[in-house]
């Protein structure tokens, strides 16, 4: 699991993971790199236009290189919201529900790498 710690800015609390980029150029570059978690964060930039120009169609594209590749559940949330709500692509409610499902197995799969992680450092 990663480190983090909470962190406040201007007002507002919120956990900041150590590993995660900082910039956007840090971002993709790490994402160029194949690091799910920074292919899953820099999507979430494009798709609510973050630092970036707003363009979901890439965020999309993005979320699902990071899921299918490693199985990344945010990313696979995303899809499922995605797919969901029919934005940018086709709503598909049994492409949403596989997107979600595929995000609890990752959920899962966090926590009992968490747990396991946890136990051998007590």
């Amino acid at each position: 699991m990663s480190e983090w710690r909470l962190q406040t800015q201007n007002g507002m609390m919120g956990v900041c993971y150590s590993h995660l980029p900082k910039t956007m150029p840090e971002a993709e570059q790490a994402a160029r790199k194949g690091d799910p978690m920074a292919i899953c964060n820099a999507g979430w930039c494009y798709f609510n236009g973050v630092k970036v120009q707003r363009d979901q169609k890439k965020a999309l594209d993005l979320w699902r290189r990071a899921a299918e590749k490693s199985g990344n559940a945010g990313a696979s949330y995303n899809l499922g919201y995605c797919y969901s709500f029919g934005i940018v692509v086709k709503q598909d409610d049994q492409i949403a529900s596989d997107w979600f499902a595929k995000y609890h197995r990752g959920r899962n799969t966090e926590r009992l790498e968490y747990n396991v992680n946890r136990s051998s450092t007590d």
